[in-house]
C-alpha cells in the first residue's frame, strides 16, 4: 500500500465514528473476535481506547496488540483512537447477502 493510499484511508477514516471501545479489561479475546466480525461488515473500523484499559499497557501497545490478534490493518492512531483496515474482501452475492474471503 503506498503512502497516498495510506492518506486517502486516513481522510476517510475522519468521518468514522467509534464502534467499538475498549475499557478495563483490555485487548481481550471478547474485544478481538468483535472486531474481526465489524470488519467482515465494514471496510474500516474505528475503535476507542478508554482510560481504564491504560493500567496494564499503553494505546500503542492495545492498538498494535489488536492490528496483530485481528489480522487487520492499523490505518490511524491518534490519541486514544484507532482505525482499522479490513483483511477481507467483501462480496455481495444475490443469493445470500454477503460473502467474504481473506485477502
Amino acid at each position: 500500500m503506498t503512502k497516498s493510499d495510506m492518506q486517502k484511508l486516513k481522510t476517510l477514516s475522519a468521518e468514522l465514528t467509534p464502534t467499538l471501545w475498549i475499557g478495563k479489561y483490555g485487548a481481550n479475546d471478547a474485544i478481538v473476535v468483535e472486531l474481526q466480525r465489524q470488519l467482515k461488515l465494514r471496510k474500516m473500523v474505528k475503535v476507542k481506547i478508554l482510560k481504564a484499559a491504560l493500567f496494564e499497557s499503553s494505546r500503542e501497545e492495545i492498538a498494535h496488540a489488536l492490528e496483530h490478534a485481528s489480522g487487520a490493518r492499523l490505518v490511524d492512531l491518534k490519541g486514544a483512537t484507532a482505525v482499522y483496515l479490513s483483511p477481507y474482501r467483501i462480496k455481495k452475492t444475490a443469493q445470500n447477502g454477503y460473502a467474504y474471503q481473506r485477502k
